[in-house]
């Protein structure tokens, strides 16, 4: 049997009664137009839709007479390629050549045939829905022969209008095969996997807006949804597509969701990735738009800011604050009241006399500062060189020459507006290569005054204030044509296009194609982050620094991190903050943190505190809030929370070693840092909606309480065979499945899962200084009594040393004859690493003996908790990156790191790269009867 819904016409359309209704064309259902239940009554009439021939590789696609906004494309073009045997791209398109349409300028890797073999694990299949309109599907293919019992992945065949082609208006609206959906932003979703019952459209379109908890469009640009099946496995669908749009997620059965997807531009072209796992997904996607971002080891240490000092004086006391109370603390940042009168590339002589002194005092005690740079800049000030030059090289955004409005004041195309700093301001196009050389020179300019080590881009959106606003000053943007008021607006907050920002008609170029704002205003961000990085690694040769924006797109995360922007001191977004982790690992961006204890309103002690916890299971770790508001630094409260505060940045740092790891994976293999519970357990439906708990990669789950006033917190551990262990004391956990632990007010619950081997450092005050420390394994054996992990290792600031093959590459195993090797896979970083000690949790039996083996093997020091059977070996001081031992060593493989293997035999551990050696550590056991 064959299903229709009817699509209802609502946001950003004029069908508030019959006469509007049927003037566009569409249907008015006059029984319910008087119903105060919420049932539609503007409909698209069946008949809508395009209608399908084929014509060799492509699909022709042919609208009929019905259109919305009779400015629909007559005949498209449907490609379909494929790149390995996981993804699927489908590229629909103008067939007429002569129309050629805005399509997305920012790179991606997309190795394409044109074929499709019965061996892809994806299949596109073209159906008709019962009114003859084209249907698109794509099926998860599970055999070696096509079946139709295969899962349908996508589909728009029950829908007559399930693919619209407007010049302005484009539509999609797809069914996908379950109730369990996540990604797709930014917005502030109240839960990870997606509410399909409450009715809200999402708007995606940058903005400079504070996060509210509602359906607000915020700071980025991710089309990209994640769906995991009933069956558990997931795939991943990417609409690349850089316009305003809009999208929401409803039920269309008991096993089945519907997306109605909304773009106002360019072209529809849809990514396919099949997984099976969420995992695969999403490194998948990633090999389309890149692999993460490599952030410098300090970068992984806590980070401390605010909006609003206002002097060098209170900077420096609540830096003091923090070290004097023995929090450690690895970067200083400044935020624009660090500027003069709020322009880049300078510094207040008066209330900041002192900062770059300042600096270097942060540098030789081994800590970091970080600076803000706001893309708008002033267009009045005196001699201001950053303007100066700028205009020599023409790089602002332009108006068109017969569309200026600015034309009578300035005299040129320079589009002016008002935002940080104060005045008229003119806005850079990072597309245009000049701009990026200006940007470059003008940051390593001002580090000569300034010695900052990484920077922050903010109000790159773009943000401007109060457009179109009456008021002494400011951006006003036509209001009578089709790109500020477009036929249809998209669920974004704003009358018009151009509110927050500026007008859509402006003009931007990369030197050889001219773009309209409307088209490329998402892609602000990423161009100017793009650029920003450049100019980053120029400051220091060969240091890697690291970048964060506040706008991103698809491939930010190849060259930044993000935080969450705007959030407030209210106990609803500490969930918030989860959820932002989580939903920014999808979007390829795992280098993400929240405004740790609120930006906006002032924090209570309770709340910071619960925060601070969370924080330090944020990679991006940084305490930041707003001006005028109290503190909210870690020393500043009472002792019993500072002490609290304290814990939690200490028990960061201990972690580190184990982050960093999970950052080389995820920059070399692809994949996620932070991940979901449903992520890492797609099988186990009671994961599925799980989102007040999460896990660093698959070995760490973190627990974080984020309501007021509990002491207890309620989680799910995955059953048996899986083995969970306490972090803190190593008590195996015997009760599975839903729990409640403890959680006092200066705790934060962590296991370990069974199988692991987590390395961990010494804390210090700074990562420069933990790095000297020696390193420890924590061992959680699984139900085999055996565990494995990694460690990755060099010098934690230099660019690119895995390829430049400068890093050691530890694997760590414990098997279950009591075995455990150290093995160094790749072996080039030439810098001591001494193992102290080691704890193995899950231990079967007790062991009477602990033996280094070596020519005279030796016994370590051990001591056996029989409460919880945790073994802790001590006094190790074993170095485990030395090139001559006086350890018994084992040589296997040599593993070089051109995608090559060699094999060789060898009597003595060398130099050279890659050798791959194996320290071994033996338990004797004595069973004794009880």
């Amino acid at each position: 049997m064959s299903l229709t819904f009817l699509t209802r016409i609502d946001s950003g359309f004029d069908n508030s009664n019959q006469t509007a209704c049927e003037a566009r064309g569409c249907i008015w259902d006059s029984s319910v137009a008087n119903s105060t239940s919420g049932i539609v009554t503007c409909y698209v009439p069946k008949s809508k839709g395009p209608i399908t021939s084929k014509n060799g590789k492509n699909t022709d696609a042919t609208s009929d007479e019905f259109s919305l906004f009779n400015n629909d494309i007559e005949q498209l073009n449907v490609l379909l390629t494929v790149s390995g045997t996981n993804m699927v791209r489908m590229t629909i398109t103008d067939a007429n050549t002569d129309n050629q349409r805005y399509e997305v300028p920012v790179p991606i890797t997309w190795s394409a045939t044109t074929s499709q073999s019965q061996q892809q694990n994806l299949r596109f299949e073209l159906t008709q829905t019962q009114y003859n309109q084209t249907g698109l599907r794509v099926r998860r293919q599970t055999g070696s022969k096509s079946s139709d019992n295969d899962p349908i992945l996508f589909d728009t065949t029950y829908f007559a209008e399930g693919l619209i082609y407007d010049n302005q208006f484009l539509q999609i609206i797809t069914t996908f095969p379950s109730n369990n959906v996540y990604g797709f932003g930014e917005n502030t979703h109240p839960s990870f996997r997606h509410n399909l019952t409450d009715g809200i459209r999402y708007g995606i379109f940058a903005r400079d807006q504070l996060p509210l908890g509602q359906n607000e469009n915020l700071y980025g640009t991710h089309p990209f949804y994640m769906c995991i099946e009933n069956d558990g496995n997931a795939f991943g669908v990417l609409i690349f597509n850089s316009n305003a749009q809009d999208y929401e997620f409803s039920q269309f059965n008991a096993t089945k969701a519907l997306l109605t997807y909304r773009t106002i531009g360019g072209i529809l072209d849809l990514f396919f990735f099949a997984g099976p796992t969420p995992e695969e997904v999403i490194q998948q996607y990633q090999m389309v738009i890149g692999q993460p971002y490599m952030p410098p080891y300090w970068g992984l240490g806590f980070q401390l800011c605010r909006f609003g000092y206002n002097s060098l004086t209170n900077m420096m006391a609540a830096w003091n604050r923090t070290i004097s109370n023995g929090i450690p603390l690895d970067v200083q940042w400044g935020d624009i009241d660090t500027f003069d009168n709020q322009r880049d590339f300078t510094y207040d002589p008066v209330n900041y006399a002192g900062l770059p002194q300042f600096i270097d005092h942060l540098h030789d005690i081994g800590m970091k500062f970080v600076t803000i740079l706001d893309p708008a800049i002033d267009s009045q000030h005196p001699n201001y060189s950053a303007f100066v030059l700028g205009e020599q090289h023409n790089i602002w955004i332009k108006w068109p020459v017969n569309e200026n409005l600015q034309f009578n004041e300035t005299g040129n195309q320079n589009m002016l507006g008002n935002v940080w700093p104060p005045g008229k301001v003119v806005f850079p196009d990072f597309f245009y290569p000049p701009t990026k050389s200006w940007w470059l020179n003008q940051i390593v300019t001002w580090h000569n005054t300034l010695n900052f080590d990484a920077i922050w881009i903010d109000m790159n959106e773009p943000s401007n204030f109060d457009t179109n606003l009456i008021q002494q000053w400011n951006l006003h943007c036509p209001t009578d044509e089709q790109w500020d008021v477009p036929p249809y607006h998209p669920a974004i907050w704003g009358s018009v296009m151009s509110d927050k920002t500026i007008c859509m008609l402006a003009l931007q170029t990369d030197g050889n194609t001219t773009y309209r704002h409307y088209d490329i205003h998402n892609l602000f961000g990423w161009s100017q982050t793009v650029a920003t990085l450049l100019a980053a690694r120029a400051l220091s040769l060969g240091r890697r620094s690291f970048v964060v924006s506040r706008s991103t797109f698809p491939s930010s995360g190849v060259y930044a991190g993000h935080w969450t922007g705007d959030n407030s001191a209210l106990w609803p977004f500490v969930k918030y903050n989860i959820i932002g982790l989580l939903e920014f690992n999808l979007f390829g961006i795992p280098y993400i943190g929240a405004d740790i204890c609120g930006f906006n309103l002032n924090t209570t002690e309770e709340l910071c505190q619960r925060w601070m916890q969370l924080g330090a299971f944020n990679p991006f770790f940084r305490n930041h809030n707003s001006n005028g508001l109290i503190d909210q630094d870690p020393g500043v409260f009472s002792p019993s929370v500072v002490a609290s505060n304290r814990k939690a940045v200490i028990l960061r740092y201990t972690l580190i070693p184990y982050l960093y790891t999970l950052f080389y994976n995820v920059h070399v293999n692809g994949g996620t840092v932070v991940r979901s519970m449903a992520h890492e357990y797609s099988q186990d439906s009671n994961c599925w909606g799980l989102d007040e708990q999460f896990l660093w990669g698959s070995s760490l789950l973190i627990a974080p309480v984020i309501y007021e006033n509990q002491t207890m917190k309620n989680l799910y551990l995955p059953p048996s065979p899986v083995r969970w262990y306490d972090y803190y004391t190593g008590q195996e956990q015997t009760k599975l499945g839903n729990i409640t632990v403890d959680a006092p007010l200066d705790y934060i619950p962590l296991f370990v899962k069974g199988g692991s081997i987590i390395p961990t450092q010494q804390y210090a005050l700074n990562t420069n200084l933990s790095r000297q420390n020696p390193v420890s394994l924590l061992i959680a054996l699984d139900q085999n009594q055996t565990a494995s992990g990694s460690l990755f290792w060099d010098d934690g600031d230099s660019v690119d040393t895995y390829v430049n093959q400068n890093y050691n590459l530890f694997q760590f195993s414990y098997t279950s004859n009591s075995t455990i090797t150290i093995t160094a896979v790749a072996y080039y970083y030439q810098t001591p690493l001494v193992l102290g000690q080691i704890q193995v949790y899950g231990l079967a039996a007790q062991p009477t003996q602990v033996m280094l083996m070596e020519s005279n093997s030796t016994a370590i020091n051990m001591m056996w908790n029989a409460t919880s059977n945790v073994l802790q070996i001590s006094d190790i001081a074993l170095s485990i990156t030395a090139t001559t031992r006086t350890l018994m060593v084992s040589y296997d493989n040599i593993t070089t790191i051109t995608g090559t293997m060699t094999t060789t035999t060898t009597t003595q551990a060398s130099s050279a790269v890659g050798t791959a050696k194996k320290t071994i550590l033996t338990f004797v056991y004595s069973l004794r009867k009880q």
